[in-house]
């Protein structure tokens, strides 16, 4: 549970960090010595609050206090917004700006914090576009990550989203207007309340979610193209370029957690397919790559049967909407689910290895 005054509008257990020019706000907690530290990236227009709560909210209703009862370490990355605590603002930072600092910032975390061990960084909704980016930027800087988890997510992949035919409404900064109006709630976030509360408890309170939850947030990470007329560089093309939609040998293995209900029909469909054929567009990048020329017939069958298994091998679901990580059920589930999934990377990230050098060592 987070207690203790807000200062800057920061929780005691919040601080700033900020690598390439990119601040953030971060929330750090050491997991058990060897163990997998996980990463997490929050969605459009919310803070990485919806992964370890506010202050005088139940720790048990979120993901972070499960987490530690796995083991698990937990960095938690708010990318910068019109939040009060950022000095500085960024309307048009983009999805590789950001995965690239997310990147570095975890590595400096982990050097700061003295925690060794592999990364398993976990998206939310938007977040999910930034699978690639934080990858390519994670290897380059000689992280240890056996994959990606998306929650709800949306991969680098444009053209997902709804487009509304009036457009999206922005502030006078240039921010998408994901956050509050000075009436209240918008009525976009009336329904996304609805759907943290959905079991008729009452997890957040609209005055709390408004307090310590909502932000106005950078369009590129929305990951769309066309999204402001004064926006340069956003073409459909752009957005292409920027979220690495087809550089597949780029993209992590990816583990999925995906809800039930109809308040979230497009990821609870398509999750385990959408992110399935960017699992199995990796699995042959990384085959290729190896130079096969000759096959061993067992290595070759292992790695067919494999590429069958991926989308239900890394995909999972729990009941509730686009916030199904947050309640205590639905946010104990969703860390076994992660705790699993990390296990699963871990291990195909070892057979893939196995199994190439099979593939180009038939003799061996």
């Amino acid at each position: 549970m987070n207690t203790g005054p807000i200062q800057d509008g920061l929780l005691p257990s919040e601080f700033l960090v900020e690598a390439s020019g990119v601040p953030a706000i971060a929330y750090v907690r050491a997991g058990l010595p060897g163990s997998p530290t996980i990463v997490a990236l929050p969605g459009g227009g919310h803070m990485a609050r919806v992964f370890y709560g506010h202050p005088d909210s139940r720790a048990e209703d979120f993901l972070d206090y499960w987490l530690e009862k796995s083991g698990l370490g937990f960095i938690a990355l708010s990318y910068p917004s019109d939040h009060r605590a950022f000095r500085r603002h960024l309307p048009d930072l983009t999805v590789t700006d950001w995965g690239n600092a997310a990147a570095l910032m975890t590595a400096e975390i982990m050097k700061g914090r003295g925690l060794y061990g592999s990364i398993t960084p976990i998206g939310w909704s938007m977040a999910g576009r930034a699978c690639r980016a934080f990858n390519v930027a994670a290897r380059r800087l000689g992280l240890k990550m056996p994959g990606f988890i998306a929650l709800a997510a949306t991969p680098p992949m444009p053209g997902m989203v709804r487009a509304e035919p009036e457009g999206e409404p922005f502030t006078a900064e240039g921010f998408w207007r994901t956050g509050s109006d000075d009436t209240g709630l918008t009525a976009r976030n009336e329904s996304f309340l609805r759907d943290i509360n959905w079991r008729e408890t009452e997890i957040i309170s609209a005055a709390a979610y408004k307090a310590h939850y909502i932000v106005n947030t950078p369009i590129r990470l929305r990951g769309e193209p066309n999204q402001r007329a004064d926006l340069e560089r956003n073409s459909l093309l752009d957005t292409i370029a920027d979220l690495g939609t087809f550089a597949y040998p780029e993209y992590p293995f990816t583990g999925v957690i995906a809800p039930t209900r109809t308040s979230d029909a497009r990821h609870a469909l398509t999750d385990q397919a959408t992110w399935g054929f960017l699992n199995s567009q990796k699995l042959f990048c990384e085959y290729s790559a190896a130079n096969s020329i000759s096959s061993q017939a067992g290595a070759w069958n292992e790695l067919r049967e494999l590429a069958l298994q991926l989308p239900s091998r890394l995909c999972r679901y729990v009941e509730g909407g686009h916030f199904f990580f947050i309640g205590r059920e639905g946010a104990e589930k969703s860390a076994l689910h992660v705790a699993e999934l990390c296990k699963q990377l871990e291990y195909l990230e070892v057979m893939m290895v196995q199994l190439l050098n099979q593939q180009c060592n038939p003799g061996r």
